[in-house]
């Protein structure tokens, strides 16, 4: 019995050394290159998760689709266990799992990238980030996101929306983006991430329609001609965690996930902007012909039955709130 009580006193004492001499193994997945900012930003969470833990916290990071090839797969994998941190876009999300995450991606809504930040940042975006909780991860913060999109083609350069007229170019599955370019008078195609590399190098589809810092991590100048800067959507991307994984941390361990979050989320954004500038000189010295379009007012006009229908799907209430905080945000 004293040898009984002996060995549970020992156990006691030791459990809180033990705790902490924990060590958890994080897997952070990205659908994109290691150029990308979405994947800078993700080594940037590796490194100061590392040492800000005393390297309690091994982070290993699977850039380029490895471990995850699209965003719906990279949240399943939250779901299921093979994948504990990411940073996802709403829309992504929206189109297969909740069509209220479609909100906030309105066309030709925001002025400029800080204008998308400040609407994000504000209560309607806190809104959005928080229905990835229900799905099984925690959200922490915004990050960049994707960047404003344009349109890469092989078939002609696009100055107006009828450039796009008979062009078959390749849209993710979100709706919005299906509806957009259904306006702009294309033929768009949904497909995953996966599959479109080479759908475009063999020619199935004549186009596709990316943010500069994808068009350039993922090499599509490679096999593209044109890129034309439509600015048509920015999609939010909200950096997140497996909830499971999240809670089975001990608190100094939250904490220190806690503020890496929110310092790989200031190096995405800083990482989209120099990403941008870069790659549009990358485009150009790679012999892309490069328009910037100064006039968009025609796309905008094409793009605004879209509104309609987001509301529709979205509900009128919530989408007039990301309207109104949107002009609010602008003054």
């Amino acid at each position: 019995m004293k040898r009984f009580l002996v060995l549970v006193t020992v156990v006691v004492w030791l459990s809180p050394a033990a705790a902490l001499a924990q060590t958890v193994t994080l897997k952070l997945a990205t659908i994109v290159g290691n150029d990308n900012p979405f994947t800078t930003s993700a080594y940037k969470f590796k490194e100061v998760a590392e040492a800000k833990s005393g390297g309690r916290i091994k982070v290993e990071v699977y850039p380029a689709g490895q471990l995850a090839k699209n965003e719906i797969v990279q949240l399943e994998g939250m779901q299921i266990g093979t994948v504990d941190v990411g940073a996802i876009s709403l829309p992504s999300i929206g189109g297969k799992f909740d069509p209220k995450m479609l909100a906030t991606d309105v066309p030709f809504l925001y002025a400029n990238r800080e204008h998308v930040w400040k609407v994000m940042d504000g209560p309607v975006g806190k809104e959005m980030m928080n229905r990835f909780d229900p799905l099984g991860a925690k959200p922490f913060c915004y990050g960049g996101g994707w960047g404003f999109r344009g349109v890469l083609s092989n078939k002609r350069a696009v100055m107006t929306p009828d450039d796009l007229k008979g062009q078959t170019i390749r849209v993710p599955p979100i709706p919005t983006l299906v509806e957009v370019f259904k306006a702009f008078g294309a033929n768009p195609v949904p497909m995953i991430w996966g599959e479109v590399y080479l759908a475009v190098k063999q020619g199935t589809v004549d186009g596709l329609e990316l943010p500069v810092t994808t068009a350039v991590s993922d090499k599509f100048y490679e096999i593209t001609k044109y890129y034309a800067r439509t600015l048509h959507s920015y999609p939010a991307g909200v950096w997140v965690m497996a909830k499971p994984k999240y809670e089975a941390l001990p608190a100094d361990l939250k904490k220190v996930i806690d503020e890496t979050m929110a310092t790989a989320c200031a190096q995405h954004r800083q990482d989209e902007l120099k990403a941008e500038a870069e790659g549009l000189a990358l485009m150009k010295a790679r012999g892309m012909q490069v328009n910037e379009i100064k006039d968009l007012r025609a796309f905008q006009e094409r793009a605004q039955p879209v509104w309609k229908f987001l509301e529709q799907k979205v509900g009128k209430e919530l989408f007039e709130r990301v309207v109104a905080e949107a002009k609010a945000a602008a003054k």
